[in-house]
């Protein structure tokens, strides 16, 4: 792993980077901890700031440029910005069940598929875990993600199997 591109890239990248990570650490932390504790809550407030922080320096980073300057990742931040509120909207109305599945659909999801998008090569993502020789590989890494998103997909959504005894 080269932290080169990390050291030199803009500062926006560099936030976006530490909100990244954060999110990743202290998500699985409010998804399994116990609910309705103060932790959960805690971490869990720490999590939805790492992601709209995250989300709005998205819209400060240059990639392929479609629509003006914005590219298909920055599509997702739609997917990204608008579950976050209605996940919280949802936990104020009492509903915990559809609290907790936009939670858990946000954080595999959106942090998992962004991720993928980020092994294109040029990202600062691919540069640091692929180097730049190495570069064509992000379409791999990029692959192998989708095929175990399909994988997982599938196992989940299993039936699961009654005995005869």
């Amino acid at each position: 792993m080269n932290f080169q591109p990390i050291l030199t890239a803009d500062p926006v990248i560099v936030v976006h980077i530490i909100c990244v990570v954060t999110a990743l650490i202290v998500g699985p932390i409010a998804l399994c901890g116990k609910r309705r504790g103060a932790l959960h809550r805690a971490v869990g407030y720490v999590w939805v700031f790492s992601m709209l922080l995250l989300a709005g320096t998205s819209f400060f980073i240059e990639g392929l440029a479609v629509f003006g300057r914005f590219g298909p990742i920055h599509l997702l931040l739609l997917f990204a910005i608008w579950p976050i509120f209605e996940a919280m909207r949802q936990i104020y109305l009492g509903n915990s069940a559809l609290h907790r599945r936009i939670m858990h659909n946000l954080y595999c999801h959106g942090l998992v598929i962004a991720g993928l998008i980020n092994f294109l090569p040029g990202r600062v993502t691919n540069r640091l875990f692929l180097g730049d020789s190495q570069a064509n590989y992000g379409f791999g890494v990029i692959a192998l993600g989708i095929i175990c998103l399909f994988v997982w997909h599938a196992y989940s959504r299993r039936k699961p199997k009654t005995s005869l005894l």
